[in-house]
């Protein structure tokens, strides 16, 4: 009886080691399969990644209201998936044109599929307003953390001057309650809470202007823009995101991307009927560390120009004019420069901080122009150097006053102690016509 209970237990023992071999047998072919699963998607939800960009898009406007905000994400859509890698991350802040503002993810997976996630849906709220930008900043990079950053600001823009009315400057608008504008000022200070960027690419107009990109130039490597108006449908970025996403030189891979697909379309001015101010376009390149010497040289160049302290308007005469049928507030600065120089020596060294610092620049041979009532015309682009500034001619006294009181480049560059002179030349002549009276 024993002996039959032995083998008994003999035989079950051999059974369910048997048994247990093919359970654990299946479990590691779940195991393997589960593995296999999660390498092909692994890459949805990197740690630590090895770029992370920001569009932040304030599209509750005209432009919004024309679906380019909705047509741009689209075309993000298909440039991730010419990324290379899978630990890239594209964080677009979505505020279209009356619909709710989201920050959305844009990533792409092991199977080359790119994948869409909403981070976070916000009230309503203005897009452009300092503590909203500070928020949405805090949320993207806090959650991405990346070996390194680039930044898109995507709205209309109009440059350096803080919003007043509609002729001054500023980037970015929200009509959601209103008609709001943020302040190059406030921007600077959003960007207080923000990583330390590679590149920022302002898809607005007139933004590559020298009074901005110096008063942010400690936010960034690199500023990609125009100095003049943009086309209407903004950056192709389906050529544009893989560049956002290169390893090597990414501000001029950036750059590049954007003028070759409107300079393909330009056709030397062949067949050009303005759909969507489609019909040129101008993008520059700026190293922001190189900026100081810049500023320094400019001095330089109006230390040495004598009648520049005995004049108070400056001959704009054949100066490249970047906004001629509207404020005429943009004209070239490497224009200006040759107009006003009177030592060579000053201008070489000049010339040679300025090719420092704009280290990309290209032109399409006439750009569209926006006259203030709307509608426009093409304008020659001929004299283009890649970065604007704002001339004082004493004939709008409120925007004079604004710019020396709060453009940095104003006393940086040197031209504060030129007007300062002529005040007092101007000073010491009325007094002295009160006394021969």
């Amino acid at each position: 009886m024993w002996f039959a209970s032995l083998i008994f237990l003999y035989l079950s023992f051999v059974i369910n080691l048997k048994l247990m071999k093919k359970i654990k047998i299946l479990s590691l072919f779940v195991c393997l399969i589960a593995l296999l699963a999660a390498c092909e998607d692994e890459d949805i939800t990197p740690s630590y990644g090895a770029r992370t960009v920001l569009v932040y898009i304030a599209g509750n406007n005209s432009l919004g209201q024309s679906d380019f905000d909705s047509k741009d994400v689209s075309e993000m859509i298909e440039g991730m998936k010419g990324t290379e890698g899978t630990t890239n991350n594209l964080l677009v802040y979505f505020a279209g044109y009356k619909k709710t503002a989201k920050l959305i993810r844009l990533i792409k997976n092991g199977k080359g599929e790119v994948k869409q996630e909403t981070v976070m849906s916000y009230d309503k709220h203005n897009s452009v307003s300092l503590d909203v930008m500070k928020d949405v900043f805090r949320t993207a990079f806090s959650n991405y953390p990346a070996k390194s950053y680039g930044i898109v600001f995507w709205s209309h823009g109009d440059g350096w001057l803080h919003y007043q009315n509609p002729s001054t400057r500023w980037w970015g608008q929200d009509t959601s309650d209103g008609d709001y504008r943020m302040n190059i000022s406030d921007l600077h200070e959003a960007l207080s809470v923000a990583p330390h960027f590679d590149f920022m690419l302002f898809d607005a107009c007139y933004m590559q202007s020298v009074e901005v990109i110096y008063q942010l130039r400690d936010r960034t490597d690199y500023f990609i823009g125009s100095p003049t108006e943009i086309p209407g449908p903004g950056a192709p970025y389906e050529a544009v995101v893989p560049a956002l996403f290169s390893q090597d030189k990414p501000e001029i891979n950036i750059a590049e991307s954007y003028y070759t697909v409107y300079a393909e379309k330009y056709n030397n001015g062949i067949g050009i009927s303005n759909e969507n101010w489609t019909g040129g376009v101008s993008v520059s390149v700026v190293k922001s560390s190189e900026l100081p010497a810049l500023a320094t040289a400019t001095k330089g160049v109006l230390q040495t120009a004598a009648s520049m302290q005995q004049r108070a308007n400056i001959d704009i005469t054949g100066i490249l004019c970047y906004d001629p049928l509207r404020s005429k507030s943009y004209h070239d600065l490497m224009g200006l420069m040759k107009k006003i120089q009177e030592n060579q020596q000053a201008f070489d060294n000049y010339a040679h901080a300025y090719q420092n610092a704009v280290v990309w620049k290209n032109t399409t041979d006439n750009n569209y122009c926006t006259y203030p009532s709307g509608y426009g015309e093409m304008v020659s682009m001929n004299g283009f150097e890649g970065l604007s500034t704002y001339i004082l001619r004493g004939n709008d006294v409120k925007q004079d006053a604004y710019y020396r009181q709060s453009v940095e480049w104003y006393s940086a560059a040197g031209w504060a102690d030129v007007y300062w002179k002529l005040n007092w030349q101007r000073i010491l002549l009325w007094i002295h016509k009160i006394l021969l009276l």
